[in-house]
């Protein structure tokens, strides 16, 4: 690749390549008629951004201010001297004879909109001793100025802190707002942040984008890591790329995804989001609303949170998407978003089982969470195509990655490369697997080519087949046709509980007289 200058940085709030999110004109013109919002999104969601994209939209007849965080003492006092400072005109002791100030000094006719980040903060109670807390105090007396002053509007951005706000502190100000939740970006919106890559000459391949959003779950901040160290790649990025680029957040950065977690799940407010999000990870699809108000369960400390609050939470964070309704459907229908966060979650503990035991009990782990999200895994265009093989491959392996497994990318002798080489704790011993979809290539040759990668260090190896049909004797034929040519012995595993349609152990022996032993998964996917 040519070198040019990297054009993205995931820390930044002012990134060179923008993303139109949706509703931003809505919201901006909700404000410059002198309303009131509250955008809620979770770590990562680009809610800064979002604020630069609102004041974009307001235009230029409207003065707008971000205050960018609270004053760090934070008493009312404290938040009317920042928003003095901020307006230019000298403090009082309210809101309203400082807008009148400005209103004054630059003319009646203008507009102006307050836009506040980093909301969360405002919830913290500050003094204790204090009556009135200062974050009420303060967006209290924004709001009555909002009502009385035309031409003046209040946005303010946060996740679960919104919801403290309303609960401990209340707010009048939130009651009256708009709100407007924030989405991970879709695989469209993924391509737009990567046409820089096309522009240098080099477009990401649509596997590779493919094998990002499924890394990511299209939550911004980490979209944009991701584009960033694939920038710097010497050669085009392959899907492996990403595997290796999410293995390395994970060593550098794994702090952001407990902070990315403790936006919607701080166990110090409420244990009801991380019940509910365990509900739908393990039974997605529809739930009826009395199912998920039970999941909630009896709700500790000072946060009480009402259903459509913890489904709210979980959308804006990027965890659950919904197709249906948040508020009036029964039954709800979500599904898990796959990305690093659903594959870094609790796995059956370690033991000292052997690598094939290991191997084959993480790989299932595995294969579960993939199908709780199977709809992500079809491309949305050419008739829900199921994403290739290339892309299955590059997340098991970010995921075993991240249940303790090292893959390796280097060649397997003369035998060609297989789809995924892992080793355990360093260990000498190596586990070899295919993936491929049923009907494509040479699905059935797949037991041939995991024994022609046997070497006297590959002590367990793996079959996935993947399809999207509804095969009613999809077993038997596989047994019959692909794997009973090769086996000494097969051997069919209990599948009851498991989205695998077929386990079948197979013992075979390779022409350089090695024993194999090979696992085969066979898993359905549904389009929905």
């Amino acid at each position: 690749m040519a070198a040019s200058t990297n054009p993205y940085d995931w820390q930044s709030h002012n990134p060179r390549i923008e993303v139109p999110r949706p509703l931003s004109d809505r919201v901006a013109a909700t404000l410059g008629e002198g309303g009131s919002a509250v955008v809620l999104g979770g770590r990562g969601m680009g809610k800064s951004v979002y604020l630069q994209q609102i004041k974009a939209a307001l235009g230029d007849d409207v003065r707008v201010v971000v205050v960018p965080a609270p004053p760090p003492e934070l008493t009312v006092r404290a938040c009317l001297g920042q928003l003095a400072e901020v307006l230019g005109v000298e403090p009082a002791s309210n809101s309203r004879r400082m807008v009148d100030a400005y209103f004054a000094k630059t003319g009646s006719s203008g507009r102006l909109v307050l836009l506040f980040d980093e909301f969360d903060r405002y919830a913290e109670i500050g003094d204790s001793r204090s009556p009135h807390p200062p974050g009420r105090g303060f967006f209290n007396d924004l709001e009555a100025t909002r009502r009385d002053v035309k031409g003046f509007g209040v946005l303010a951005t946060g996740s679960l802190g919104v919801y403290v706000v309303r609960d401990v502190l209340g707010s009048s100000f939130l009651s009256r707002a708009m709100h407007v939740g924030l989405a991970p970006f879709d695989r469209s919106e993924i391509e737009t942040l990567a046409r820089p890559f096309a522009e240098r000459g080099h477009p990401l391949s649509e596997d590779v984008e493919d094998a990002l959003y499924l890394a990511t779950g299209g939550i911004p901040a980490l979209t944009t890591f991701g584009l960033q160290k694939l920038w710097n790649r010497s050669s085009p990025p392959v899907e492996r790329d990403v595997t290796e680029v999410f293995t390395d957040f994970m060593e550098e950065h794994d702090e952001y995804l407990y902070d990315l977690l403790d936006s919607v799940f701080d166990p110090r407010l409420s244990d009801a989001p991380q019940r509910v999000w365990e509900k739908i990870r393990n039974e997605p699809g529809e739930h009826w609303r009395a199912d998920l108000e039970a999941a909630c369960g009896p709700q500790e400390g000072p946060l009480k949170l009402r259903l459509v609050d913890i489904l709210r939470l979980l959308q804006a964070a990027g965890l659950v998407r919904f197709t249906s309704s948040v508020v009036n459907s029964d039954p709800v229908t979500a599904y898990p978003i796959p990305s690093l966060v659903e594959l870094r979650s609790p796995h059956v503990p370690r033991s000292q089982a052997s690598l094939r035991e290991h191997l084959a009990r993480d790989l299932e782990v595995l294969l579960m969470k993939l199908h709780r999200s199977s709809a992500d895994f079809f491309r949305p265009r050419n008739g829900k195509r199921l994403v290739p093989e290339a892309v299955f491959a590059a997340y098991l392996a970010l995921g075993f990655e991240l249940m303790g497994w090292q893959t390796e990318r280097e060649a397997q002798s003369a035998a060609g490369r297989t789809d995924l080489k892992l080793r355990r704790n360093g260990s000498g011993e190596v586990a070899v697997i295919e993936v491929k979809i049923w009907g494509r290539n040479d699905c059935k040759l797949a037991h041939q080519q995991v024994l022609s990668y046997w070497t006297s260090e590959v002590k367990a190896g793996a079959v996935v087949q993947i399809t999207d049909s509804e095969l009613a004797d999809w077993p038997e034929t596989y047994r019959r046709e692909c794997v009973e040519p090769y086996g000494e012995s097969v051997e069919s595993a209990v599948t009851s509980g498991s989205p695998v349609r077929a386990r079948l152990a197979v013992a075979s022996r390779t022409d350089d007289g090695f024993d194999a032993h090979v696992e085969h998964f066979l898993l359905r996917l549904a389009r929905r």
